[in-house]
């Protein structure tokens, strides 16, 4: 098994933030390979700051933004009393409409207008993104590739999975790719309905889960602690910029409020083409805010020290690829017994970023919203007879960061991915670097060696 070096990253263009085309990025594979199973990672689509930022730049950013028109009218799910049975209460739909209302200090409370967003809440440009990539999905894994059926019923239930971190912006994403991977008549009386996974927080394998691990937690406080002390005087060059336009705030890592929430704040007031002072737009300020809160956040991740980096990536993603790994393998033991074709994850950008960094081809640009990965699953044809024709030797696996095909390092060596084709990863190697390069020297559980109660 090879190490995977530091100085070593995937083929992806260094701008690239991992967006989605409606072509998906797809490319014809070898005339030999079938497409078996695809799976997607995805973060959520556009949506507000999480924080109210820049309230003192020129031209300030809004203090509200209104943008949220589609979540904001809806049909709530609610117990109504029974016609029949005074006694008993059915279950039924309810038209509501929810609108934000503003307490500002030592003011009158008011209620703001149809279509204002909550902070961090999803944008109807974000649900439009989000459409778009499911339309996308189904252009080509249903329409082209005959993955799925063209209408799916209840017996196709298993052919998919779908799963959401709890979060809203996530949920609404995802319901978003399902009604265009679907058709706009999913889920409507008499038409399949899909069943959408969440898990307890304290069970969720989406993102770096330091809740309920206190090593992982322990190390993200370490590394944090060396990124401010490594940047904090560099962002200082940055204070005559930023103080002024942020209420007089600093841009640090190690003081409130976060540097992490004024990135935030420009990403989210760009792609909704909000202007933002010409100074903090420079590419030379973005580049060191954005190195800053990557080490900051993501440092363990390339640790200098091997086995703490391969520590950090075991307990932050380990789990999730362990599980998606596992999956591909009983689509390729149980062969078509195995019913599962598509599924789709939504999650967040320390979602995307962890994977990429634990296959070692992080570009160092924040993903973009609606930015994903996909990892298909593809045997080999001309190994088709029975006797070989679930052999894991004979599978490969293919991945993308938005349209751009990821050349793992870990599948570089020859006899690692398909000949002339190192976008192929033999399924192999896929699993040596998503599994075996993840486990526990001394063979503890994740459970033992996170600490967990």
């Amino acid at each position: 098994m090879e190490d995977e070096s530091l100085d070593t990253i995937g083929v992806c263009s260094s701008e690239d933030r991992g967006r989605l085309s409606s072509t998906l990025g797809w490319l014809d594979p070898p005339s030999h390979l079938e497409l078996l199973q695809v799976f997607y990672v995805l973060r959520h689509g556009e949506r507000t700051p999480v924080r109210r930022r820049l309230t003192t730049a020129e031209p300030p950013l809004p203090k509200r933004w209104n943008m949220c028109h589609t979540s904001h009218k809806f049909r709530q799910a609610v117990l109504r009393q029974s016609e029949e049975d005074m006694d008993s209460v059915e279950p039924g739909l309810a038209r509501i409409q929810r609108r934000i209302e503003y307490a500002p200090h030592g003011e009158s409370p008011h209620v703001g207008s149809s279509g204002d967003c909550l902070l961090g809440e999803l944008t109807d440009r974000g649900r439009m993104s989000m459409l778009r990539i499911g339309q996308a999905l189904r252009a080509r894994y249903v329409e082209a590739e005959h993955l799925l059926p063209s209408i799916m019923s209840d017996e196709h239930a298993n052919q998919v999975y779908f799963r959401s971190t709890y979060v809203n912006r996530t949920m609404q994403s995802l319901d978003q790719v399902i009604v265009g991977l679907l058709g706009d008549k999913v889920g409507q009386e008499g038409r399949f309905t899909p069943k959408v996974l969440l898990r307890d927080p304290f069970q969720e394998d989406l993102v770096p889960n330091s809740r309920t691990c206190p090593q992982l937690a322990a190390l993200m406080t370490k590394f944090e602690k060396a990124a401010a002390q490594f940047y904090d005087p560099k962002l200082a060059a940055l204070d005559s910029i930023v103080a002024p336009m942020d209420r007089g705030f600093l841009p640090r890592l190690d003081q409130g409020p976060k540097l992490s929430g004024l990135i935030d704040t420009l990403r989210s007031a760009l792609v909704h083409g909000i202007s933002v002072p010409p100074e903090l737009q420079e590419q030379s300020v973005q580049r060191l805010m954005e190195d800053a809160v990557i080490a900051e956040w993501f440092g363990g991740y390339e640790s200098s020290d091997l086995e703490e980096r391969r520590k950090f990536r075991r307990m932050a993603m380990g789990p999730f690829l362990s599980s998606l790994y596992g999956q591909m393998e009983r689509r390729v033991t149980l062969g078509d017994c195995d019913p599962l074709r598509l599924g789709l994850y939504l999650g967040h950008d320390v979602t995307l970023v962890g994977l990429l960094h634990t296959l070692d081809v992080f570009n160092r640009n924040w993903p973009a919203f609606s930015a994903g990965i996909s990892f298909e699953l593809f045997r080999d044809k001309n190994a088709s007879t029975i006797a070989h024709r679930d052999q894991i030797s004979d599978h490969y696996v293919r991945c993308r960061y938005g349209d751009a095909e990821l050349h793992l390092p870990g599948c570089s060596a020859a006899g690692k991915h398909l000949p002339g084709h190192p976008e192929f990863c033999t399924l192999e190697a896929f699993r040596e670097v998503v599994v075996d390069r993840l486990e526990n020297p001394q063979g503890l559980t994740l459970q033992e060696e996170c600490g967990a109660f």
